[in-house]
């Protein structure tokens, strides 16, 4: 299996893909610019900035606290922990430290206050490339597309395996049983099945609310059930096997029968099924984030980006919902690619 799965071009253009994402992913905060929690730093003035602008800045205003106490009238309290907290781009340049805007801050060093002074301390200027461009408030698209990578990968990781762990007691539990349990389980994914999978996240998304683990669960309950079918169909066949019956007579229990010995021979199935689980829970995800139903703002999520950014597909800063869109086409595309390249090594009928 080992040796098709490195001959096959399916595999591992899907696996690099992945790979690529996934490491993005883990290093997370570590390689974005913005390094606020969930890379939501508002700034107004930085508003609809195009792909590559850079914008020059200083730090911060601090203010002596002497200063500030005799000087501000018993209306309007002001102290210097509030003042300090003023946001720190106040003066900043698209493209040109030298501009207006900049030297705007050397009038502001002398401020008179009553008879007091407000001296600002100096602070180099600084600046910050937008690669992506930022959104509507000032937001670093990339800086928020690496934390929507975490946030999807991470989903449809453990959105994978409680669909695994769900599909395969189920299935595993109606085949091997038969009679009245797979009577009445059979009726249970049947039932699952006949509903779309959208319909079904959606009303657990409903029922549940928003979330980042509403979602998750939403999603695995949602993407359960093809494991329940496979995992059945192939219990059927394997429990007619004669080491499966030999464990029979030999007096094991069924719980070691289906774990010990029906279990191993499914891998090849769930591998694939897994693959392709993962794919889903991103899709569904995004899905539910562009209906307003998946994490709650102001993390960021893929299909959240595109909802908050469709209104500009026709105007010239279209690029803000596309390159969501586009992050989650081609991550679920790896994954569908990793699967078909998976089925293919694992078909023991195919050379």
């Amino acid at each position: 299996m080992y040796e098709k799965l490195k001959k096959s071009k399916l595999f591992l253009s899907g696996a690099s893909l992945c790979l690529v994402f996934v490491v993005v992913g883990v290093l997370g905060y570590s390689i974005t610019i913005d390094k606020s929690p969930n890379a939501n730093q508002i700034v107004p003035e930085w508003s609809n900035l195009g792909p590559g602008s850079t914008v020059y800045f200083r730090d911060e205003i601090q203010v002596p606290q002497e200063v500030l106490e005799p000087a501000i009238a018993p209306s309007a309290p002001m102290n210097a922990e509030n003042f300090a907290n003023t946001p720190p781009y106040l003066y900043w340049a698209l493209g040109n430290p030298d501009l207006p805007k900049i030297q705007a801050l050397e009038s502001t060093k002398n401020q008179n206050l009553g008879n007091q002074k407000l001296r600002a301390t100096d602070k180099p200027i600084q600046n910050r490339t937008f690669w992506l461009g930022s959104d509507q408030f000032g937001r670093d698209i990339l800086s928020r597309m690496i934390i929507g990578a975490r946030i999807s990968l991470s989903i449809g990781f453990f959105a994978m395996l409680i669909s695994l762990i769900i599909g395969i007691a189920v299935g595993i539990i109606a085949g091997y049983f038969g009679g009245k349990i797979d009577v009445f389980l059979s009726w249970l994914i049947t039932v699952f099945w006949s509903v779309p999978t959208l319909l079904i996240a959606l009303g657990l998304s409903m029922l549940l609310g928003k979330g980042y683990y509403q979602v998750l669960l939403a999603t695995a309950l949602s993407t359960w059930v093809e494991v329940a079918r496979v995992v059945r169909g192939q219990t059927l066949q394997i429990k007619q096997r004669e080491f499966v019956l030999a464990a029979k007579i030999t007096g094991f229990s069924h719980t070691r029968i289906m774990l010990k010995h029906i279990l191993p021979n499914l891998k090849g199935s769930l591998t694939v099924l897994a693959t392709t689980n993962f794919a889903s829970a991103i899709l569904l995800e995004a899905g539910l984030g562009f209906l307003g139903l998946g994490v709650a703002p102001p993390t960021p999520s893929w299909g959240l980006m595109v909802k908050e950014n469709l209104g500009y597909l026709v105007l010239d800063n279209s690029y803000l919902a596309l390159i969501p869109g586009i992050a989650i086409m081609i991550l679920v595309m790896a994954f569908n690619l990793m699967s078909m390249g998976l089925r293919d090594a694992l078909d023991p009928y195919k050379e």
